[in-house]
């Protein structure tokens, strides 16, 4: 199973806090499917690369080691061209655009996003963690 990750308001509550239960997701992810997480963030987009930049200071030691073990993925305007449709995925965001939303319905895969929502409840890591 593919694993896709955004971060703002998903790994991270806030520009400088980090979600709670962040460190527990990404370990488990990397855990249960080692080598099919991915980035599908802006900070992994179009080449720009700022994953370290923006986690580093809220993650601990141990996770921020595990960061380059998360692969690209090249997508244009909307993230669902990131997304292999071909494999069961997971794909954990904060937001959803209509056209997203769309292709999703068109690949029958509308139940493979899991839309977080930190406001509504802050410890929805730790509970999706738990799932994988």
């Amino acid at each position: 199973m593919n694993i896709y990750l955004d971060i703002d308001g998903v790994l991270l509550a806030n520009e400088s806090n980090a979600a709670e239960g962040a460190d527990a997701l990404i370990q488990r992810a990397l855990e249960v499917c080692p080598d099919s997480v991915y980035w599908l963030t802006t900070h992994d987009w179009r080449g720009e690369d700022t994953v370290h930049e923006v986690l580093d200071p809220v993650l601990l030691p141990d996770t921020i080691k595990l960061l380059d073990k998360i692969k690209h993925t090249a997508w244009d305007d909307i993230k669902t061209d990131g997304i292999d449709f071909t494999k069961k995925f997971l794909w954990l965001d904060d937001d959803l655009w209509p056209e997203e939303l769309a292709i999703l319905e068109d690949n029958d895969a509308k139940d493979n996003m899991i839309l977080i929502d930190l406001n509504k409840d802050p410890q929805q890591l730790l509970k999706v963690s738990e799932l994988l």
